[in-house]
């Protein structure tokens, strides 16, 4: 079996805690697992409809943990792409909120796991699966793509084990949800969670909600992890202007905090005696790539620090030669064990073995400064992040295209997305199949009507001019 927690170890210790004071300890978890392996067979893709709840986090830890690979997308999304999701990959089992048991009216329920349903599908022949997948996490967020990263029970395994290790979190840490559970950088601080036996609180509750926060201190939270976005609102809110003495842990991850609000948190950590870490990864690095240390966070806003333990990372130039001088950007080269398999886009790619060998090509521009710290300067490929979540701006324009035959031109930055277009009836066209089917990107978006798109002699678009207009937009 292909066990990534050993959660026996931890015995009658509380592994989830709701929002309603539920509790699932380890050994439950250990019995779940158990009986889910006896009774079923492990081995069959499981396709999960996320969301942040105790029986959520129970089934997946128990199925993940039982040999059962995941292919984990949010229940959030509309029922059509859930669907052209599942006949793509034909998963053997669906586990499901209760409340989307009606989506499913023809699958055979096998039993309940709190507020979820685990169903059996009906295909008449499953995709062969590869034994080292253990999970498919999508590339870009929430727009539907079908395309997922292909991450290993040896990288889930890894990854958990090496960000508690540099985040030096113990048995005695509280973890709260403040992150979407199909994330990965949720998935990485649960699975470190459960590798220390560590107590996750669950909520689906955001950080907006004065819920969270009674939550928050009636729980004695000690570790709290937001996206950029999360603590820019946190900053707008005042909230970490006074001590929450329980809390001791804080990190970042996701798209780029700025230097300000980086000196702030970093400022508020060390005033009251807490630790602030900022990360960097990617989900083709089932997350962790590097972080910088707490002791560092004042003295060097803006750097996401050194590789994580384990794990190296190399700049190279265009060439593909290292690039060993300082304040001199290169594409950032990561080489780990928790470097993932690959992609998948078909069924037929479940199969698949390693394909990347353990050496990640991030797409990322990065310098070095005189210490050896890392500093993120741009990207070679053509990707926001919303939220944390990677957006692919060419798969936007290619669902654009194929789903209402509009040919636009997507361009923006971290958390402001620009779509352009050549009319006005095209404007209002896109404008309103971008709110109704890519849920990601709804509230950070415009779709602007400019006279034609830039282009070169030889007709490639200029997609740096495009950003300068973009730019004209973005407050």
């Amino acid at each position: 079996m292909n066990r990534i927690w050993d959660f026996g170890t931890f015995g009658r210790k509380a592994a989830l805690i709701d929002d309603t004071g539920v509790t699932v300890r380890y050994d439950e978890l250990e019995m779940l697992q158990n009986e889910l392996s006896k009774t079923l067979d492990s081995g069959r893709l499981t396709m999960m409809l996320c969301e942040n709840s105790i029986g959520a986090l129970s089934g997946y830890a128990a199925l993940l943990n039982g040999g059962f690979p995941m292919l984990m997308v949010s229940a959030a999304l509309p029922e059509e792409m859930r669907r052209q999701i599942m006949n793509t990959y034909r998963p053997g089992l669906v586990f499901a909120p209760r409340s989307l048991r009606d989506d499913y009216p023809h699958l055979q329920e096998l039993r309940t796991i709190d507020d979820y349903v685990l169903l059996r599908t009906s295909y008449p022949e499953l995709y062969p699966i590869h034994p080292a997948l253990g999970q498919l996490l999508t590339t870009s967020g929430s727009t539907g793509s079908v395309k997922f990263v292909r991450q290993s029970w040896d990288n889930i395994r890894i990854n958990s084990r090496v960000i508690a290790e540099y985040l030096g979190m113990t048995d005695a840490e509280r973890t709260i949800t403040a992150l979407p559970l199909n994330y990965t950088y949720a998935l990485s601080v649960i699975g470190a969670s459960l590798t220390v036996g560590g107590a996750m609180i669950v909520t689906d509750r955001g950080i907006l909600d004065e819920e969270f926060w009674d939550l928050f201190e009636n729980e004695h939270v000690t570790v709290f992890h937001g996206v950029s976005n999360t603590y820019d609102m946190l900053y707008r809110m005042d909230l970490f202007c006074e001590d929450f003495p329980d809390l001791r842990l804080m990190t970042q991850a996701g798209s780029r905090l700025s230097r300000e609000l980086h000196r702030t948190f970093a400022q508020y950590a060390a005033e009251y005696g807490k630790r602030f870490v900022v990360m960097y990864g990617q989900c083709e690095a089932t997350a962790a790539v590097s972080y910088l240390p707490a002791e560092k966070a004042l003295e060097k806003p803006g750097s996401v620090g050194i590789a994580v333990p384990e794990g190296k990372i190399t700049l190279i130039n265009t060439d593909g030669n290292p690039v060993e001088e300082v304040r001199v950007p290169g594409e950032l080269v990561y080489r780990g064990g928790n470097v993932a398999l690959g992609y998948a886009a078909c069924g037929q790619d479940l199969s698949r073995g390693d394909d990347w060998q353990g050496e990640l090509h991030t797409g990322d521009l990065a310098e070095r400064d005189e210490d050896g710290f890392l500093y993120i300067t741009g990207r070679l490929k053509r990707f926001i992040k919303v939220s944390g979540h990677r957006v692919s701006l060419d798969e936007i324009d290619e669902r654009i295209m194929n789903d209402i035959h509009i040919r636009s031109v997507s361009s923006g930055t971290d958390d402001h997305l620009v779509i352009f277009v050549l009319n006005d009836e095209d404007r209002a066209a896109v404008q309103d199949y971008v709110r109704q089917k890519i849920s990601v990107v709804r509230p950070v978006f415009q779709v602007v009507r400019i006279d034609d798109f830039p282009t070169n002699e030889a007709g490639k678009l200029l997609y740096g001019a495009l950003l300068e207009t973009a730019k004209q937009y973005i407050g």
